[in-house]
């Protein structure tokens, strides 16, 4: 047997740091969904690093200001939405649109998980995921397509699923249940929207090191009987043995917001190490 092909065990792999940053995004404007937390902060971050000028919308608005604060005035813009809710969303895109004159891009990364026995989920837990997570951003989506094709702009929309929305979790059905959809709502509105050159993709997160992912650990843990840190750091990124970085979700939302991905469309990618086979 060749010694590079081995199945021996192997240390975690580690994270490459971006040592350089290209205006990739330059003059282009991007709402972000889901902004004040993990992979949406890494994100907003790195669009802004590109170029970007970006409207950052979150419940939290604390947090929404903490971020917006890192940068020069006008260049990240806070606005507080609730996803779950058509006039939230109606108000909160007016406003961005107002303050940043067009929308090039959309990146639908807040999202909701309700954790339980699969044959518990109520009603109500199904009607809050369900809007958060699928509505929400349809309604997001429809609206910049919208914008984008009255004003001529050619531009993209990444939605965030998760690999829950492939191979989905017995403690978190419906929130499995809803990233499918968005999988399926993604390839929809990509053939929709090719005719006006707007670019739909999403990715599919798993093992990510976000409070989101200690929350499942902590469930994890209360079923197993085990401890939450334990259950946490057990939960890697597939082969590279380790949590992934919100950062490194980041460079792959990025992309697919890029010019340079205009070939690749309707593609649900999977940006969690390996770990989801399809």
């Amino acid at each position: 047997m060749s010694e590079y092909w081995t199945t021996a065990p192997y240390d975690a792999l580690p994270a490459r740091p971006r040592k350089r940053f290209f205006p990739v995004h330059e003059g282009r404007t991007i709402i972000v969904t889901g902004a004040a937390g993990g992979i949406g902060g890494a994100t907003v971050d790195l669009l802004v690093k590109e170029g970007a000028r970006v409207a950052a919308w979150d419940l939290r608005d604390d947090a929404l200001a903490g971020l917006a604060s890192k940068y020069d005035a006008g260049t990240v813009v806070q606005v507080a939405c609730d996803m779950g809710q058509e006039t939230s969303i109606a108000k909160a895109f007016a406003y961005s649109l107002e303050k940043l004159g067009g929308i090039d891009g959309v990146v639908n990364n807040a999202a909701i998980v309700r954790r339980g026995d699969p044959l518990d989920v109520s009603w109500d837990d199904w009607e809050s995921t369900m809007a958060v997570n699928v509505h929400g951003p349809y309604e997001l989506a429809r609206t910049a397509a919208r914008s984008m094709v009255a004003q001529g702009k050619k531009g993209a929309i990444v939605n965030v699923s998760s690999e829950a929305g492939k191979k989905g979790h017995t403690q978190s059905l419906s929130y499995g249940a809803s990233k499918a959809a968005v999988i399926n709502m993604t390839r929809i509105l990509s053939v929709s929207l090719a005719p006006h050159d707007i670019n739909v993709n999403c990715v599919c997160p798993g093992g990510v090191g976000t409070e989101m992912l200690r929350a499942a650990a902590a469930n994890m843990a209360r079923v197993s009987g085990s401890e939450t840190d334990k259950v946490f750091a057990q939960i890697g990124g597939g082969q590279l043995k380790r949590h992934i970085t919100p950062d490194e979700v980041a460079r792959t939302i990025s992309f697919l917001l890029s010019d340079d991905a205009l070939i690749i469309r309707g593609q649900a990618v999977n940006t969690d190490g390996g770990g989801t086979p399809y």
